[in-house]
């Protein structure tokens, strides 16, 4: 294993080869060509696509993007039917991402972004050397494809955890400053925060830290340039949105329903335990931790334990799922629970049409999380791949000697 490699043991021996990389090319293009088709066929009024472009409207005209009204009147010129419109949600230092629909029709804005998430999963690919016999899979990967037909802006998250994991090493400004893009749901990974945090301290990775501080401020920045006032409105939204009451497809909201339903702040209660096992989980590992390795099945707890969350939100797991399918002891079977598991997804989003919030998609986490545990044998294993990896350069080294 390489510096360069972000996921051990994920380099491709036969990349530089030709027909390798045009059976690769065809594939992309046959797999884009189809998603796009789907995308372009879908009236956009019946998309989330449409909160993103109204509000990149609003921005660049420098009003108020979360606002209701504003955001509904918009909404109801493509032919939104519903009297409760629908409001991008992330924060203001998010809006830099959909600024640039402002500047186009709907239409013109929907393609774009269509193309700019498959960007993503491909950028995933290559970020971090996926061996091409699994590309193809990042793209039928339930939540990912999910992600690009409901045009969800969850694929910039995997974007950015791809980005950490290639550059924290050789380039932390980069990495942290890359950190941005999982910003924009911050509320899904209050686990890996707390642990980088915690990493950044033990290691004194300070650069890690002044980019992520410093991409915070760029983005707020450019919110402030068009919206002096975006905090104040992004506060008032959030007051009056009934977040409350939705349903989550989450552990945390089924721990919420078993003790009180009303009771919103049970939903994080989940995720102070997961913290607790993240920080013992860290220390323990602390002297051999790669984030490529050990951040893995942290990932995977993260998600699982998130007090709010979707199904499209899963894609950012990829990085882990990949690194399952490449371990080197991995479990027999454990290809062949994967298509069955990542298949029963996907007849839940194809044939059902479920919504991102149905019951539906409950045990999708748990189940990501227990598959990674029996592909990858479990922790134990985990450890001695870290060992192995950080030993090998020395022994590469004695080799040559």
């Amino acid at each position: 294993m390489d510096g360069q490699s972000a996921l051990p043991d994920m380099q491709n021996p036969e990349r530089n080869n030709p027909m390798k990389v045009v059976r690769t090319l065809a594939a992309v293009a046959v797999a884009l060509a189809g998603i796009f088709v789907l995308a372009m066929t879908i009236h956009p009024a019946g998309m989330d696509f449409i909160e993103y472009w109204s509000s990149g409207k609003l921005l660049v005209h420098h009003t108020d993007p979360y606002s209701p009204a504003g955001v509904l009147a918009l909404e109801k010129s493509l032919g939104f039917l519903d009297k409760t419109p629908l409001i991008m949600l992330n924060p203001p230092w998010a809006l830099f991402l959909i600024a640039p629909l402002g500047f186009l029709g709907v239409r013109a804005g929907l393609f774009v972004w269509t193309l700019v998430a498959i960007g993503c999963v491909l950028a995933f690919t290559w970020l971090l050397d996926v061996p091409p016999k699994h590309r193809a899979f990042a793209l039928v990967f339930a939540p990912a494809l999910a992600s690009i037909c409901s045009s969800q802006s969850s694929p910039f998250l995997l974007l950015g955890f791809s980005l950490f994991l290639r550059f924290h090493r050789e380039r932390p400004f980069l990495a942290g400053a890359s950190l941005l893009l999982m910003a924009i749901k911050p509320h899904l990974f209050l686990i890996f925060w707390v642990v980088l945090l915690a990493d950044c301290i033990v290691r004194r990775a300070w650069l890690i830290l002044a980019g992520g501080v410093t991409a915070l401020i760029a983005g707020t920045a450019f919110a402030l340039y068009f919206d002096p006032h975006i905090w104040q409105h992004y506060i008032s939204m959030l007051r009056g949105y009934k977040l409350q009451q939705g349903f989550l497809p989450t552990a945390s909201m089924l721990f919420r329903m078993l003790i009180d339903v009303r009771a919103f702040w049970l939903l994080f209660i989940p995720s102070v335990f997961a913290i607790a096992w993240g920080l013992w989980y860290y220390a323990r590992h602390r002297q051999a931790w790669d984030w490529k390795i050990h951040g893995m099945l942290l990932m995977l707890v993260t998600i699982f334990a998130s007090p709010y969350g979707f199904f499209t939100d899963e894609i950012v797991l990829l990085p882990s799922i990949v690194f399952a399918l490449n371990f080197p002891e991995k479990r027999k079977y454990s290809d062949w629970i994967l298509l069955a598991v990542n298949t029963i997804a996907l007849v839940i989003i194809l044939a059902d049409h479920a919504a991102l919030s149905s019951r539906a998609y409950l045990w999708t986490p748990i189940t990501w999380l227990l598959w990674f545990l029996y592909a990858t044998r479990g922790f134990r294993h985990l450890d001695q791949h870290a060992q192995a990896a950080t030993l090998r350069p020395a022994q590469i080294g004695e080799a040559g000697a």
